[in-house]
């Protein structure tokens, strides 16, 4: 059951930092397999802010998006 009045559109700002929670709804994949792509190199590395806190730039996140969708664009 989905809720009507629920916003499901997400806009990131191009500037701050954003926990995984946060950019997950822009990820076509789930938090395992972001922490597997961050680990072998195909997606941005995180900052560590504390020991208990990690989080991206937002930028980043924004370029990694950005660079997908031109590449699935190369490939029509």
């Amino acid at each position: 059951m989905t809720d009507k009045n629920i916003d499901t559109t997400y806009i990131l700002p191009p500037q701050g930092l954003s926990r995984a929670k946060d950019i997950l709804p822009l990820l076509p994949f789930g938090r395992a397999s972001l922490w597997k792509f961050v680990k072998t190199g195909q997606f941005p590395a995180p900052r560590k802010i504390t020991n208990g806190i990690t989080a991206w730039r937002n930028a980043d996140v924004i370029a990694w998006l950005e660079a997908q969708s031109a590449a699935n664009d190369d490939k029509v």
